[in-house]
């Protein structure tokens, strides 16, 4: 990916030459060290004070999962977390069979913490939460043993969130706590494209199957769960495992129709939520064409799927997916036509390798190639590995601007990011990305990095209007003059308006506040200033965002 915090992650925006946009009013001053800081609030139920529950921090990283930081409430509710170093932080109060009151808070509160800070009124309100129990059972009345149970919300299914939150006992029976109030579907097993399994346990994985006794989302039974409610008897039953039937297909080249071989084959799943939309997933198999171009794969059970190549990152073949139904018989005659697409090579290196040295900081290991294609008006992305001498090759891209990111499977440290400094082609400076036609080969890019230390701290004010509980505020940032430095999603504005960005090269960047209600029924409300960022310095902004409601039309 860990606790996740349901964020709008808005795109980086490039910098239009007629927007006006004032330059913030910053002080950029040097890191130094000051106390840490202390984090302190209070836990009730329902108003009511509530002791030994434990409130901890958790880095707001993707690898952190552990909360290093934390505290248990006295008898008066209080909690107090003292010696917190400066960060971005989630904080929550972890009690088991209950859950937050708010919705809004119920995976906890963002909190940018300062050195030095003194944070006081982060308080959490607990109710009971709701309890499922049931019994899982095969075809001839046999319990299922060891299996983890899936909850998932009946009322955002596209949200794709299920959670294992239980496993079946010796006998089938399974019991899941601390359940917000809500509506939802429970499943046993996992959704499998008959070729893989995620069951990573040394056997094959059950096929998904939901209360009561459908593989069909669709079809599955709403339960109904109340605040401090328990709702017994949601069994599930499988039925008898189908066989599956076989698919098979060829590879050729879509110009000459000669077949293509040694291809790797990848299946993709494709699940129907509702009526606006599908998800899918899948990946790689075991199966390759043959000499002829011609490929098997063998008992994939009733559904829909789409098929495809899966060459290498330095491959220059490409192919659209191929969608298919299996529904009763063996399916034949899938025709994969393969295209070459472009291609990219060229070498990364690295400024201030002394830096990097001094600091422990891995060189850099990957890099992501984002290409838009206005005309046909979508991004995509692509990795590939960065070799030890520095060089890259990625292919089977198709036409459209490139602009690239890179990064580092090691830990580059809290504060510290690899950036591009620029993309040059043939010695050339790229700053509005590379073009690239349908097909073309282009040789000697040369991508600069390097790792950044500059941070944009700072505080959001709303003004003419106050943020509705359901809302939050998201700062992006777009570097002026540069579009090969992808800011990725947006850094979320904590409760008390306080915002960290780290890891920043030294420049000028566009930050953009923006405003999201769910039930706003408009275009997020927005605001813009100019940033400039020190390398190894903190620059201090003060952000404004205008809530005025817009003219009625």
């Amino acid at each position: 990916m860990r606790l996740p915090v349901p964020l709008t992650i808005i795109s980086a925006l490039s910098l239009c030459c007629g927007l006006l946009c004032q330059r913030a009013n910053a002080q950029t001053e040097p890191a130094k060290k000051t106390p840490d800081a202390t984090v302190s609030g209070k836990v009730t139920i329902k108003g009511k004070p509530m002791s030994g529950v434990v409130v901890g921090l958790r880095l707001s990283e993707p690898s952190q999962f552990d909360s290093p930081f934390k505290a248990t409430s006295d008898q008066d509710g209080k909690y107090r977390i003292t010696n917190v170093p400066s960060g971005r932080y989630q904080v929550a109060a972890v009690a088991p069979a209950f859950v937050i009151s708010d919705v809004n808070k119920s995976w906890g509160q963002s909190l940018v913490i300062g050195e030095g800070d003194n944070v006081e009124g982060i308080d959490f309100d607990l109710v009971k939460g709701g309890v499922i129990t049931g019994e899982v059972v095969d075809a001839d009345g046999h319990p299922i043993v060891e299996e983890s149970i899936n909850l998932l919300s009946a009322d955002s299914p596209r949200s794709g969130a299920s959670y294992h939150l239980a496993s079946t006992d010796d006998r089938g029976v399974y019991r899941i706590f601390g359940i917000r109030s809500g509506r939802y579907k429970v499943s046993v097993g996992e959704e499998s494209n008959g070729i893989y399994s995620r069951g990573g346990r040394g056997r094959r994985s059950l096929p998904i199957t939901f209360h009561p006794d459908t593989a069909d989302p669709a079809k599955a039974a709403v339960i109904e769960v109340g605040e401090g409610t328990e709702v017994t008897k949601i069994d599930i039953t499988l039925g008898h495992t189908p066989e599956g039937f076989a698919v098979s297909g060829r590879v050729v080249d879509g110009e000459t129709s000669k077949p293509v071989s040694d291809v790797p084959i990848s299946l993709t799943k494709i699940t129907i939520i509702d009526a606006n939309g599908t998800s899918g997933y899948g990946g790689g198999t075991d199966v390759r064409s043959n000499v002829d171009g011609a490929f098997r794969l063998e008992k994939l059970p009733a559904g829909k799927y789409s098929i495809s190549i899966q060459p290498p990152p330095e491959s220059d073949l490409r192919a659209e997916p191929v969608a298919f139904d299996v529904i009763d018989q063996e399916v034949t005659g899938l025709l994969i036509k393969t295209a070459t697409g472009a291609s990219l090579s060229g070498i990364v290196t690295l400024e201030g390798t002394r830096d990097r040295k001094n600091l422990g900081a891995p060189a850099p290991s990957w890099l992501s190639v984002h290409l838009r294609n206005d005309g046909l008006r979508f991004t995509s992305s692509q990795s590939a590995q960065i070799k030890p001498d520095g060089s890259f090759r990625i292919g089977g891209l198709l036409a459209g601007n490139v602009s690239f990111s890179v990064g580092s499977w090691g830990p580059t440290g809290n504060a510290k990011a690899i950036t591009i400094s620029r993309v040059e082609r043939d010695g050339v400076v790229q700053p509005n990305g590379i073009q690239v036609q349908s097909g073309e080969h282009i040789s000697g890019i040369r991508i600069v990095a390097a790792y950044s230390s500059g941070s944009i701290r700072g505080v959001v004010k709303v003004e003419n209007g106050a943020l509705p509980p359901s809302g939050h505020l998201v700062i992006s940032l777009s570097k002026v003059g540069d579009s090969n430095e992808t800011m990725g999603g947006g850094t979320a504005v904590d409760a008390r308006g306080h915002f960290l960005i780290e890891g920043l090269a030294a420049g000028t960047y566009e930050m953009t506040v923006s405003a999201f209600v769910p039930e706003w029924r408009q275009r997020p409300r927005t605001s813009k200033q100019l940033v400039a960022v020190t390398d190894g310095a903190a620059t201090d902004v003060m952000l404004t965002i205008d809530l005025t409601p817009p003219p009625i039309r």
